[in-house]
């Protein structure tokens, strides 16, 4: 502990992991310490710290929980050494910053850095280090911090930007469920415990409202309540009452807020007006200050987009809303299906929710009020993939408004998705049909088959196929319902999708397109039965294979080359490796040439380009590899420029079997799959990189034998 000072909330944190034997949740110790579960996760890199420091280890789990890696024993001491520290007035670097942010944003006037050192107690090199800080946090709510010598520190910028600062500020470091209990309970304990640092630190944030001003609040939003026979959900009690607290200290210094008039004008139509003029008008006299036209405007905004509209959307199990709202609710669920293979179309629960949700959050989207929820860090950290759906769903709201959907509203829609997929049944998917295709049908189409059968239960990959032999008579025999293709293919009877054979993002969006264009296409495949192969084919069938396995191993090499320019320069090394007639090469060199024209083979994020071919200028199959000591800067399949290291070179004769494409485009798909293997060849250890080859290929023929 000694020269390791840490404030009272890690302090807590600690002494609640070391009494537990098993994982502990973030939102447990969010709960038991009354802070948000995103300031716990801030707060967990310093706990690692911490323990580091004292020779123990924290394991995190995903969606599981936080373990102290430690004896009884072990626990017991940092227990006690937390137990025995004297509490010392320490703010950690984060209370600083919110300190000095919230009381930048209250003050007027310039303010010396001996008024920071004085509350924070520290020096003035520590503040101007924290001014830092706070500078880039102000430069995302719109602020800009001005820092004059002899005069000091102090904030200029719009009012409304002040104004949302201000709510970020106290949201950030308080959540909702806790300000509504400060709310309800007037503030009574807000303030009385100091002892507690983050309580202390948090007392000042609350500083920002005044105690007296939420009490009365509280009477007159619930008085508007009862008149207008609604009921504000919580967080949207909340968010009302903080706005106008914040507006009526503001106006009181002489901050006007201004809207736009033409905007202004559209908001005095709507029945919200009329709410909001009433509710101005009984603050006026409660707090003897004038609510400006523009300061009600705003109100207007916040009641439009705080509304419970639950009781106007739903009657019984029937949605009500507007067809907008229903239409944009089914899309979403749709796209939902089709991403996580469960049935939710007859889902009243989660349709009314998504229409009666849509509603307000498109509201404040386009009177770009800012969308808070509480739960945002646990659902990014505990439910990537649901955030992920959610993204995709999220577009359908983008496109139909114009607008980015936040983060925080993202997490919204995963929450209503969440609790619907829970309960819902499996969907009996389609299989689609597919061939997998490049322009040799053994290198880059072997990866990126691996990654399609990793990725899709719902796709069936029914050949591997070279570009140069697709027939539409083969694609109807096979039944393929769509391609898949490394390289563009020209006219072709079934829909092509083109993607990177490492199969990105965006590769994956191109196939779930093709899929939801095929949504509404009956899939029917006849179930024929596949036929029992004699003994005797195979025999013949595994004698095939057994040539095709002595070719590559006759054929494979290792050459490390010092210093090579480009590419082509790289084809040249390789032909001339392969066919030591210079007439051959210059015609292998041409057909390495036109293969690599037809589409990039580097590797993505591997350090290793594929050079393969068909071509009727070998007449074995060969495997081998080129180790680039220096390495060539090539363009990848993400357009960025990657350090090249390895060449892998395949190729095969124009007229081989399909059966000897089949084992040199199972080396292909291993080189990714078999760490050690693309280890020794980047290394150039032949030795060790052919004793891998010769296991790769046994596992090859000991499956075709038990097949």
């Amino acid at each position: 502990m000694k020269g390791y000072k840490i404030n009272s909330r890690i302090k807590n944190i600690l002494q609640i992991i070391c009494k537990e034997d098993d994982y502990v949740t973030i939102s447990k110790i969010a709960k038991d310490l009354d802070v948000s579960g995103r300031t716990v996760l801030r707060d967990i890199p310093e706990v690692q710290n911490f323990l580091k420091h004292n020779g123990i280890n924290l394991e995190k789990k995903t969606g599981v929980g936080i373990k102290v890696i430690a004896t009884l024993e072990e626990k017991k001491t940092i227990i006690n050494l937390l137990n025995g520290e004297i509490n010392e007035t320490i703010y950690s670097p984060l209370e600083r910053k919110n300190i000095i942010i919230s009381e930048l944003l209250q003050n007027q006037e310039p303010v010396k850095l001996y008024n920071f050192t004085r509350i924070l107690k520290v020096t003035e090199a520590t503040i101007s280090n924290d001014l830092e800080k706070t500078d880039e946090w102000f430069k995302k709510h719109g602020l800009k911090l001005i820092r004059k010598q002899g005069l000091g520190v102090y904030v200029e910028g719009r009012e409304d930007y002040i104004r949302k600062a201000m709510v970020s500020l106290i949201y950030e470091n308080t959540n909702e469920s806790q300000l509504l209990g400060l709310i309800r309970k007037n503030l009574d304990n807000s303030v009385v415990v100091a002892q507690d640092i983050e309580v202390a630190s948090r007392n000042r944030l609350l500083n920002l409202i005044d105690n007296e001003t939420i009490k009365k609040l509280e009477v007159l939003v619930e008085s508007m309540e009862k008149e207008r026979n609604y009921k504000l959900v919580d967080s949207a009690f909340v968010g009302l009452i903080v706005h106008i607290a914040l507006a009526i200290e503001r106006v009181k210094k002489g901050d006007k807020i201004t809207i736009n008039g033409k905007f202004l004008k559209e908001l005095k139509t709507s029945e919200e007006y009329v709410i909001a003029s009433n509710l101005s008008s009984n603050i006026s006299k409660c707090f003897a200050v004038d609510i400006p036209e523009d300061e009600i405007g705003y109100i207007t905004m916040h009641i439009k987009g705080s509304k419970n509209y639950k009781e106007k959307y739903k009657a019984g199990n029937k949605v009500i809303g507007s067809f907008e709202l229903v239409k944009l609710s089914k899309e979403i669920i749709k796209i939902a299906e089709i991403e996580t293979g469960r049935f939710l179309g007859n889902n009243e629960n989660l349709l009314n929710g998504l229409v009666n949700h849509l509603g307000t959050a498109i509201t404040r989207l386009k009177m770009n009020l800012e969308i808070r929820n509480p739960l945002l860090e646990e659902i990014k950290a505990n439910y990537t993939d649901l955030m992920r759906i959610s993204t995709k769903c999220s577009v359908v709201v983008e496109k139909h408004i114009g607008i980015k959907m936040p983060e925080a509203e993202i997490a919204f829609i995963a929450m209503h998705l969440g609790a619907a997929i829970e309960n819902s049944e499996t969907l009996i998917k389609p299989i689609y049909k597919v061939a997998i295709a490049c322009a040799t049908g053994m290198g880059t189409s072997r990866l990126l088959a691996t990654r399609i059968k990793n990725e899709y239960e719902n796709i069936e990959i029914v050949d591997i196929i070279s570009t140069i032999h697709i027939e539409k008579s083969f694609l109807m025999e096979k039944e393929i319902d769509f391609i898949i293709s490394t390289v563009n293919i020209d006219k072709c009877y079934k829909p092509v999708v083109r993607v990177n054979p490492l199969l990105f993002q965006e590769d994956k969006d191109k196939i779930a397109d093709q899929i939801k264009a095929m949504k509404n296409i009956n899939i029917i495949h006849s179930n024929r039965k596949i036929k029992n192969i004699n003994f005797k084919d195979k025999l013949i069938s595994l004698n095939i294979y057994s040539e095709a396995i002595i070719q590559i191993l006759d054929n494979f090499f290792l050459k490390e080359i010092p210093e090579i320019s480009s590419i082509d320069a790289l084809i040249i090394e390789t032909s001339k490796l392969i066919e030591r007639d210079t007439k051959a090469g210059d015609q292998l060199r041409r057909a390495l040439k036109n293969r690599e024209e037809k589409g990039n083979t580097v590797v993505t994020g591997h350090e290793m380009i594929l050079l393969h071919c068909r071509t009727g200028f070998v007449k074995k199959l060969y495997f081998g590899a080129i180790k680039l000591t220096k390495g060539i800067e090539c363009l990848n399949g993400l357009d960025k420029i990657e350090n090249v290291k390895l060449a892998i070179i395949m190729l095969a004769p124009e007229e081989c079997s399909k059966s000897h494409i089949e084992v040199i485009g199972y080396v292909s798909k291993n080189l990714i799959e078999r760490i050690d293997f693309l280890k020794y060849l980047k290394a150039g250890n032949s030795e060790y990189a052919f004793s891998e080859l010769n296991d790769i290929l046994k596992e090859f023929y000991n499956q075709k034998v038990n097949n």
